[in-house]
């Protein structure tokens, strides 16, 4: 069964060969880096402020259920206050209705506040979405600008990204931000356990926690000492192992 491990294992090897094809291309390849993490930034406030509105989505469905219960406790308690027997309980039952009638106005007044703040919402998300789509054409427009340099490498450019798309899709959003913000410090932003150390900055790695990245493929493990991604000694990281993924 695939899991993220072999996933961020086929990405990091990917991204090694282009990597190693995108050295002629200048500074095209980093902007390109440049605007996929901006990319999944805007993507990850997307999701957070989408959250938000469905939780005011349903406070405000609550609160309306609740305002309708309100009134109608209202409405039995006057009728009821008409009953009263005596002063004391006619009194008990105003103090009732007065609370029923803070509590009526205090949830309109937050009724009204969620109100404005999903006005606002909704303006940021047009706004995040916009720039998401925009970013996702620059994207685009910087790879197909990279390919067209790329000449007699075109072809394996494109196949390479083809791949490293479907290797994104598999990959959750949290764990791929975290892949492209080490990738800003090493290009090899995933690597082996090899001989218990860390591949990339040959610091050792406890045998205890070796066992724990062979175990838990699913789970983000960082090197102690570098920050990089570790990836489980036990798989062969080859190009039929990437085409095997995809």
């Amino acid at each position: 069964m695939s899991t993220q491990n072999h996933y961020l294992a086929a990405l990091a090897y990917i991204d090694q060969r282009l990597d190693d094809l995108n050295e002629e291309f200048g500074d095209l390849p980093e902007l390109e880096k440049d605007k996929q993490r901006e990319a999944i930034n805007t993507k990850i406030q997307i999701e957070e402020t989408q959250q938000i509105l469905n939780e005011i989505t349903k406070f405000v469905a609550s609160a309306k259920i609740t305002l309708v219960e309100l009134k109608d406790r209202e409405d039995k308690l006057v009728n009821q206050q008409f009953l009263s027997r005596n002063n004391k309980e006619f009194d008990a039952i105003s103090r009732e209705i007065d609370q029923i009638k803070l509590d009526h106005t205090a949830l309109s007044e937050k009724m009204r506040s969620e109100g404005i703040k999903e006005e606002n919402l909704n303006k940021i998300l047009e706004e995040q979405k916009a720039k998401y789509e925009t970013l996702q054409k620059e994207i685009k427009e910087i790879s197909l600008e990279i390919e067209e340099l790329a000449g007699e490498q075109k072809q394996e450019v494109r196949e390479l990204k083809n791949k490293k798309d479907a290797c994104t899709a598999k990959i959750t959003t949290v764990n791929l931000k975290e892949y492209n913000r080490i990738r800003k410090n090493y290009n090899d932003a995933a690597v082996q356990v090899k001989r218990h150390s860390c591949s990339g900055c040959y610091n050792a790695v406890p045998s205890q926690r070796i066992v724990e990245i062979r175990n838990n493929k699913d789970m983000l493990f960082l090197c102690e000492n570098c920050g990089r991604i570790l990836l489980s000694d036990d798989l062969e990281i080859t190009e039929e192992f990437v085409n095997s993924l995809i």
